[in-house]
């Protein structure tokens, strides 16, 4: 990247690094905050499944106003949404009134859109061949925060009611303060970033002439592979802390698990890369179903031990990093500035709304049938993503081998 870039590329990366954090602490709180008001294992997924669908509608939108007003400004707008979400989940717990909880939850979710957008936003301006990598960059980014949001689930709960607020409360309110700085950074960027141009033609949508067939064949598949990751990986970790507190894990083993597991959703971007390069897209995804579905076995049969399930949700964060980038590439491949924008709302509406669906299983699934059982059906989500994933990859191979045809059928046609 170029030098002129080396500013605002560093507010980014600190926004999604203070966005990590407030994502990963807030988020971790949600079930056991709902579980506390209620009384039932049964609503424990639900903070979970708005904060999701949050996110898959705070995504299209940022995306739509990305096109008006550039990256930087729609970013810091769904940070904005994050820090209300917090304050009326905090309102919510003081009162315990859940319905209020789970309408700051859909708030906070946009705010987690925010965050999950901006690995597209590294992206933006790159050389096609980069964008990979810088995808991988922004990742890495985030795992800071990431990691250490978990962590701090206890000191925030402490601290929260040493000030008065009810249990877990104050977790929300570290991460409102995380939200609200990582908002501060998205406006840097924004100043600093053009807003997209718009088509020659002055029309946005004359971009959707560029390769039909294969925008359509790239979102399908893109979005595929990242809603059936995420159904896999919000299933099995929405319920994790209820199912270890169940175990009688301390409060800190939960937050080391957590955060063990979130960096494995983000440190070996790199490495998925790296393997995207190596293996295509499609490849890896494959690779990344493969991965899931030895995590959720990993999990079904240890669900009674915290070291088995530790490895487990490690493998389930690799496999789930896998699937982000390879899902990531094939939807910002072969696409301009302005249509990438709409793909990448898409492809976070995908996977909001298949994890919501997941998120809210969770908890049913959790009472009346077992954890073990939960890890079961995201063993079934992640065959199906190897299907899509390898089914992609065969059409891919033989329409670039029909393409290398037909362009020397057109070579021995000009030599004649």
């Amino acid at each position: 990247m170029s030098s002129a870039l080396t500013t605002p590329l560093r507010a980014l990366l600190v926004a999604v690094a203070l966005g990590g954090f407030a994502q990963s602490l807030a988020g971790s709180a949600g079930g056991l905050l709902a579980e506390d008001i209620a009384g039932s294992a049964a609503t424990a997924g639900l903070p979970q499944s708005m904060l999701v669908l949050g996110s898959a509608i705070g995504a299209l939108g940022i995306s739509r106003v990305s096109v008006r007003t550039g990256r930087g400004a729609a970013l810091a707008g769904g940070a904005v949404l994050g820090v209300c979400g917090c304050a009326l989940v905090v309102a919510g717990a003081a009162a315990a009134l859940l319905p209020a909880v789970l309408v700051g939850s859909l708030l906070f979710g946009v705010g987690n859109a925010a965050v999950m957008l901006s690995r597209y936003a590294g992206a933006a301006g790159v050389d096609p061949a980069r964008r990979v990598s810088a995808i991988a960059a922004v990742l890495v980014a985030t795992t800071i925060g990431a990691v250490l949001g978990p962590l701090f689930l206890g000191p925030a709960d402490d601290a929260g009611q040493a000030l008065g607020l009810p249990p877990l409360a104050g977790c929300y309110v570290a991460g409102a303060v995380g939200m609200a700085a990582a908002a501060a950074c998205f406006a840097a960027f924004g100043r600093r970033t053009p807003v997209p141009e718009r088509s020659a033609e002055g029309d946005p949508r004359a971009d959707d002439d560029v390769a039909p067939t294969e925008r359509r064949r790239d979102t399908i598949v893109g979005v595929g592979v990242l809603s059936l990751a995420n159904v896999v990986m919000v299933g099995v970790m929405t319920a994790l802390p209820l199912h270890l507190m169940h175990l009688h894990a301390d409060m800190s083993v939960v937050g080391v698990i957590i955060s063990l597991h979130i960096g494995a959703m983000f440190a070996p971007s790199p490495i998925s890369a790296a393997l995207v390069r190596r293996l295509g897209a499609e490849g890896t995804a494959v690779t990344a179903g493969s991965v899931l579905v030895a995590a959720t076995v990993v999990v079904a049969s240890g669900a009674a031990s915290v070291i088995a399930i530790g490895a487990g949700v490690l493998l389930v964060g690799l496999g789930w990093n896998l699937a982000l980038v390879s899902g990531s590439a094939i939807l910002t491949r072969s696409a301009p500035e302005r249509l990438r924008l709409r793909r990448e709302g898409w492809g976070e509406v995908g996977m909001g709304t298949a994890a919501a669906g997941g998120g809210a299983m969770s908890g049913v699934v959790l009472e009346l049938t077992g954890f073990a059982t939960l890890a079961l059906c995201g063993c079934a989500a992640a065959v199906v993503l190897i299907g899509v994933a390898a089914l992609a990859s065969r059409r891919t191979v033989i329409a670039t081998r029909d393409s290398a045809a037909d362009e020397d059928a057109v070579g021995r046609g000009a030599s004649r």
